[in-house]
């Protein structure tokens, strides 16, 4: 793929290129631009290990210079009541002085085209700047937020029903990928796959992106540790964990230490109770940082009182339908529908026309329909307010109160409103 690279003088070619692990130095510098980082040379080498290079692409410049990136990982994903194969798009960047030339645009589509060719119907991705990604049609597909509790965050008693079987047992220690790798994997499986999956879940496909995970560059600063990490266990099996990094702050001479939670997930409410209840009252912290949680998490019913707590909102999960067909009919409704779907899909025109939805708990097809025009459809809406819906997480009612929904027939949205809701809050934040 060749286009013009839209700069200031209109003159040259730019490429999307296919990037090898020979070229592993130049992507480090060019995240290292972007991202203002710098990483030492070992976790350098273990993120181009990472990577999965027969879908790392870049936009070359005349004369070779490498001026944008992206990659993707291939996810099976589950959705409300089934799963779907996605694409999640990460590591893209564009070099400061080569923006506004439509490098992004080029490697977006690129990557659909990739998604495509290997049947992953949706895209997936987790957003640096929230304005970026709603102009290629990604919906905002959940929504969580992050918590600051004190340390001694009042739990309320666990009941008794809730701690059935055998005690939990807690270890703390060093995380490492060698000592912690299979474990923690084997608990986010057992949680993406088993009856209580959440919609949207992701975790690491490869081992090197595990540990890029786990053993977290450790950051500058004389107080400040090496990740460690919080294990529950029943009988044995690991049933829940933790990562966590501390400061060892000092004021006035008390402590006056955080706690940050980079991960967590626990597979029963007594696991995860211990969990918690271990990381709040750990000693010379004065604050605990929660990562992004969704608001069925467990934590709201155990707090006495998380809404006197520093709370931050923020999206999460970003969604594309790339083949709205295959990507419809991979999950289940709540309830029988049969509704005319009047899309708008400015970027791939496969995806835009008059579509025919009839599905419920147990099975759907998605069809288009050529003899009908927008004026005979139930609801009109753009693949963006789809994406946004598509994981059960956010009412299309919503949307039509914002105008980004327009109702052709009476009650038509509130249908789809509740037939695309799903049992759980989809996933908010990446186990990768």
């Amino acid at each position: 793929m060749s286009f013009l690279n839209g700069g200031a003088d209109r003159t040259g070619q730019a490429e999307v290129v296919r990037l090898t692990p020979e070229r592993g130095a130049e992507i480090i510098e060019l995240d290292q631009i972007v991202w203002a980082a710098s990483p030492t040379a070992e976790r350098a080498r273990l993120s181009i290990e990472a990577l999965d290079m027969s879908r790392t692409i870049g936009v070359e410049e005349p004369g070779g210079r490498l001026a944008a990136i992206a990659s993707a990982w291939a996810f099976d994903t589950p959705v409300p009541g089934g799963r779907v194969d996605a694409g999640g798009l990460t590591w893209v960047g564009v070099r400061p002085e080569c923006r506004r030339r439509g490098y992004l645009r080029a490697l977006v589509e690129r990557h659909w085209a990739d998604c495509r060719e290997r049947g992953e119907a949706v895209s997936m991705l987790f957003s640096s700047q929230l304005p970026i990604y709603g102009r290629f049609g990604y919906g905002t597909a959940s929504s969580g937020v992050g918590l600051t509790l004190p340390k001694g965050a009042s739990l309320r008693p666990l009941p008794e029903s809730a701690k059935a079987g055998p005690a939990v047992d807690l270890r703390f220690e060093t995380v490492s990928f060698e000592a912690h790798g299979a474990l923690v994997d084997a608990i986010e499986q057992q949680a993406g796959y088993g009856p209580a999956r959440r919609p949207g879940w992701t975790a690491c496909t490869t081992s090197a992106a595990w540990r890029l995970m786990l053993e977290d560059e450790k950051p500058a600063g004389p107080r400040l540790e090496a990740g460690r990490i919080a294990i529950s266990e029943r009988a044995g099996l690991p049933t829940g964990y933790a990562l966590v990094r501390r400061d060892g702050n000092w004021e006035s001479g008390n402590p006056a230490g955080t706690l940050t939670i980079r991960a967590f997930q626990a597979l029963d409410p007594a696991s995860g109770y211990a969990l918690w209840d271990l990381l709040v009252n750990m000693d010379l912290n004065t604050k605990v940082i929660t990562p992004l949680l969704t608001l069925d998490d467990p934590l709201f019913g155990w707090l006495e009182d998380w809404r006197s707590q520093s709370v931050t909102l923020r999206d999460g999960l970003h969604v594309r339908l790339v083949d709205l067909p295959a990507a419809l009919t991979a999950r289940r409704y709540a309830l029988p529908i049969d509704l005319r779907l009047a899309v708008t899909d400015r970027l791939v025109s496969e995806n835009a026309g008059v579509w025919v939805l009839q599905a419920g708990p147990d099975a759907a097809t998605c069809r288009r329909v050529a003899d009908l025009d927008e004026s005979e459809t139930d609801v009109s809406l753009d693949i963006r307010q789809l994406g946004a819906i598509y994981l059960g997480g956010i009412g299309a009612l919503g949307l039509m109160d914002a105008g980004l929904i327009h109702e052709r027939t009476p009650g038509a949205v509130e249908f789809l409103s509740r037939a695309f809701r799903g049992a759980r809050d989809p996933a908010v934040w990446p186990v990768f």
